[in-house]
């Protein structure tokens, strides 16, 4: 149980940390490309560490050292030490590798922590199956454990829905040039989280490899081809750095946050103008941002493209004067917990009237009459830092399973420090 305190120090100065999913899909890449990758100032949390052993028991020379990673490629072809491959809590692992194992020379069995066994998998499954690969659910039809036979990707067409999340198009596509044929890849309804996509095709095309997006409903990449591999240094991460945009946003205070590239793919980037839509004020810099937080206001907001983002903004709406609306976010009822819920049902312990419903928050701000609570984040790192947060406003929050931050975020405790110094 982490208790946390009013907030002492309102000027407040910090690096972002690297970019966890732009390490994610480094090193997929990397275990694929031909010869050795270095990657540079990765994040290295539960699910980096989860990918890479995983990368390791499909046969995958992988060494840590000096704030890098280093990964021998297998040149599209996995050679298994193991059969089963765990992926823990991994959301993007589990999908990566649904794709990449195909690519294996003999069957291996993936499988995970009981809640990722409750995340589905069978659009994906199916536009592999498509694709001329053979996989077996062990189980439960559409989920893990999933036995994947191996053998290479035929190619073709296939078709999936990308409404639940973007993770299924970026692991077709990332290991989709080592098919034996082109492959065009479909989407049947309208993709979600688009900003996730954009950072698989960036990363693909940084290792040598481009695909065709035919605005997210039709995509082709070439069979046949093959990543280089590079030294790659990992951007700061949006996502990590909006616990404390929103600190200070509702604090009243003032942050830089060095290490934010203004102009980078990631969709999560947009909190800082939520914020300023909200009422605080912003000066971008040189590869950072200053942020003065102001009397806050509600908004209404489409957070489909964004979902990661709807913790933390909620948390920012509780402080703010009116309701605000968040909109097009059922796909979150199948991340880490059910996030629609598990938020307005903490918000609710702290005074602050939410509700949901299928694919939508709302929540009533009341500024002056948020109290502190005992706050279950249901094993969701985004939500135990964004209740923090809100601890800053309240004192006497207190989070239990704080550990549970260590999914994206394991130094986050050390450097929410900061709002104390």
């Amino acid at each position: 149980m982490k208790t946390i305190k009013k907030i002492k120090n309102r000027n407040v100065e910090i690096i972002a940390p690297p970019s966890k999913a732009h390490t994610l899909r480094a090193m997929a890449i990397a275990a694929l490309a031909d010869g050795q990758t270095v990657i540079n100032r990765p994040l290295l949390a539960e699910d980096q560490h989860n990918m890479l052993g995983c990368l390791k028991q499909l046969g995958i020379d992988v060494k840590l050292k000096d704030n890098q990673v280093i990964i021998n490629g297998c040149g599209g072809k996995f050679e298994p030490t193991g059969m089963d491959l765990n992926v823990g809590e991994s959301g993007v692992t589990m999908n990566f590798l649904t794709a990449a194992a195909c690519l294996s020379n003999k069957p291996v069995v993936l499988t995970g922590s009981a809640r990722i066994q409750q995340r589905p998998v069978d659009q994906l499954v199916s536009g592999m199956r498509q694709l001329g690969c053979k996989i077996d659910y062990l189980k439960n039809d559409g989920f893990l454990p999933i036995k994947i036979y191996g053998g290479g990707i035929k190619g073709g067409n296939a078709k999936m829905k990308g409404s639940k999340t973007s993770q299924y198009f970026s692991a077709l596509v990332i290991s989709a040039p080592y098919s034996q044929n082109d492959c065009l890849l479909e989407c049947a309804d309208e993709m979600t989280e688009r900003p996730y996509f954009d950072i698989s095709l960036q990363m693909m095309s940084d290792f040598g490899v481009n695909a065709v997006n035919k605005n997210y409903k039709e995509i082709i990449i070439g069979g046949g081809k093959k990543y280089s591999a590079r030294e790659i240094t990992i951007e700061g991460d949006y996502s990590s750095a909006s616990f404390f945009f929103l600190a200070v946003a509702i604090c009243r205070s003032q942050i830089t946050i060095k290490g934010l590239y203004r102009n980078s793919k990631q969709g999560d980037k947009v909190f800082v103008d939520l914020l300023t839509k909200m009422g605080c004020r912003t000066d971008y810099l040189e590869n950072s941002i200053r942020l003065n937080g102001q009397e806050l206001i509600a908004i209404e907001q489409d957070m489909s493209n964004i979902p990661d983002l709807v913790p933390p903004i909620a948390i920012a709406a509780a402080f703010a004067k009116g309701k605000s609306r968040f909109t097009n976010i059922g796909h979150l009822r199948f991340k880490e917990c059910d996030r629609l819920a598990v938020v307005a049902d903490e918000l609710n312990k702290m005074g602050i009237k939410a509700f949901c419903d299928d694919s939508s928050l709302t929540v009533e701000g009341n500024p002056d009459g948020a109290k502190g609570a005992i706050i279950d984040p249901h094993n969701d790192h985004r939500i135990a830092m964004s209740f923090a947060a809100a601890g800053l406003v309240t004192g006497n929050q207190q989070i239990d399973n704080e550990k549970c931050v260590g999914k994206s975020f394991p130094d986050f405790w050390e450097r929410f420090e900061v709002f104390y110094e």
